[in-house]
């Protein structure tokens, strides 16, 4: 299982010194005693100790021109969990000033009993090579190596400005996490242990404490801004310019554990889980270090036979074939290696299949109770909300929240409705609003009334069932002709962008408290309401 992997570009004369430094720190502490540095820098094989947790070292190199090759790879067991092995690969391309670093870790299961999940994690080796460069008199990481310190943003609007161009800029490839302090001025997260963690993979921005959060959304936008203690993942841009993004409001941060540097290994892996794959294809491999070595070193016999005796000629074919055989048993153990995924690969599938066919006769179980219940009570399915949640929602002295209310309308109408994850996670960030039995009432009517109207003589018959100041079926030609306005109100359904222009509305000024928009779509295939947001009054040319 592939676990982490980064690649790191330096330049400068003392770049080299910085890495073997580095290395060698690092495989101290794995192997249990330091190598020489002639070590590092030619074939060999060790085994160590890191207390009772035996370890075995590789060590490949190609070095006889440019560039020169190296490739360490070090394996060790789990000390906790019985049946996993780790793996990790660490090469470096040297080239006259520049140097290349990669890294991979993964994981190989010797058992299926293995259930133990697999915690992101950082090899230490990245946090060495980080500390010695920075270090270093000449040597420095180039500039498409994200996070080499940590980015801050609220102090002033140039600020968002600045962070809206890196946000937009094409050529983007690292994703930006936005972290925010809470209401109290602290970090669920810790910013800048975060950015040590995540060097190489993503760039951290800090939002100062104090900031306007206001400001933020009138320059980003609501979408691209976090606030309350909440972080948004911001990943590069796609071919048409959209910025994918993950928005993780303060209790789910919270659940991912007890301190700020606790919750940092699942940041770590949702950004690893985007940018492995990625910068595995830039890998320093083993083998194709192995293969650049042997191949080489047969240019070279071949270049100076003419001039060996017999001896020397017997003596460079018994290195070579020496040296072939040892290549050989290595690129066995890839082999075997290889053929081991490819096993777990195919249970894996198999796996997948039951359990997909499973879900399929559950999914078939499922419709057809509904539909014997649908058959039992008429039209209308038996309610998913039980009449004590009911009897509470009436009786509480304050009005529901707009996540409230967006949960009893699926559990009420789920056969009429479907909400989306945009929706609940806009409603959540509407805590705030004051009128929440008001939009209870709105969103019924929108799902009973407006419905069947809508069905029986479209939006013109249906809209009746609204006042003026409750509903509008299409934006401004202000919002249609603006993109960035249009994208707010587009959202992701059944795997396609839809653009939801209807919606519901309360109140018509800037304060959240009082003001509401609920955008839908009608997906007439379906006979459903798709509610796409529920909050803040979106982006307008007069906001």
């Amino acid at each position: 299982m592939l676990v982490y992997a980064n690649y790191l570009s330096l330049f400068g004369p003392d770049a080299g010194e910085a890495v073997f430094k580095a290395v060698g720190g690092w495989l101290k502490e794995q192997l249990g005693f330091g190598l020489h540095p002639d070590q590092l820098r030619k074939d060999g094989e060790f085994n160590g100790n890191r207390g009772d947790v035996h370890s075995w070292l590789r060590v490949l190199a190609t070095a006889e021109e440019d560039p020169k090759l190296y490739s360490w790879v070090l394996k060790f067991a789990d000390e906790k969990i019985r049946g996993r092995q780790w793996i990790v690969e660490a090469g470096v391309k040297l080239q006259e000033d520049r140097l290349d670093l990669s890294c991979v870790v993964k994981t190989d299961e010797s058992s299926t009993l293995v259930a133990s999940p697999v915690i992101a994690s950082q090899p230490r080796l990245i946090r060495y090579v980080l500390s010695n460069v920075q270090n270093a008199k000449d040597a420095a990481f180039a500039s498409s190596v994200p996070g080499t310190d940590i980015k801050a943003v609220g102090k002033d609007v140039d600020s968002y400005h600045g962070l809206l161009a890196e946000i937009e800029r094409k050529n983007r490839e690292e994703p930006l996490v936005l972290v925010s302090p809470t209401k109290d001025g602290e970090y669920l997260l810790a910013p800048e242990e975060l950015q040590e963690r995540l060097f190489g993979l993503a760039q951290v921005v800090k939002v100062f404490v104090g900031f306007n959060s206001y400001e933020m959304a009138g320059v980003l936008g609501k979408q691209r801004s976090a606030w309350g203690g909440a972080i948004n993942i911001l990943y590069g841009p796609t071919a048409n310019g959209r910025v994918p993004a993950r928005y993780f409001l303060s209790n789910e941060i919270a659940a991912w554990g007890e301190t700020p540097y606790e919750r940092i290994p699942q940041v770590l892996a949702l950004i690893t889980n985007r940018t492995n794959i990625p910068h595995l294809r830039r890998h320093i491999r083993p083998d194709g270090v192995v293969q650049l070595s042997l191949r080489r070193r047969m240019q070279a016999a071949r270049a100076s036979s003419e001039q060996m005796s017999a001896a020397q000629l017997r003596a460079a074919l018994e290195d070579a074939t020496r040296q072939a055989a040892e290549h050989a048993k290595y690129f066995d153990e890839l082999v075997d290696e290889n053929s081991q995924l490819e096993t777990n690969l195919a249970v894996f599938k198999d796996d997948l299949e039951d359990a997909r066919n499973e879900l399929s006769k559950k999914d078939y179980t499922i419709q057809s109770l509904k539909d014997q219940l649908n058959r039992a009570s008429g039209d209308r399915p038996t309610a998913g909300i039980e009449a004590e949640e009911l009897v509470e929602l009436v009786a509480a002295d304050k009005p529901p929240t707009p996540i409230d209310c967006l949960g009893v309308v699926e559990k009420i109408y789920g056969d009429r409705c479907t909400v989306l994850p945009s929706a609940k996670s806009s409603a959540e960030k509407a805590d705030g609003f004051m009128y929440g039995r008001q939009l209870l009432e709105l969103l019924k009517r929108l799902l009973t009334e407006y419905r069947d109207a809508l069905m029986e003589g479209g939006d013109n018959k249906a809209r009746g069932v609204f006042g003026r100041s409750e509903y509008a079926a299409k934006e401004s030609e202000t919002v249609m002709n603006n993109k960035a306005m249009r994208r707010e109100r587009t959202f992701d359904y059944e795997g396609q962008k839809v653009e939801m222009f209807r919606h519901l509305k309360i109140g018509a000024d800037d304060d959240a408290t009082k003001t509401i928009r609920v955008h839908f779509h009608w997906d007439p295939d379906r006979e459903k309401i798709v509610i796409g947001y529920c909050g803040e009054h979106l982006s307008v040319s007069s906001h």
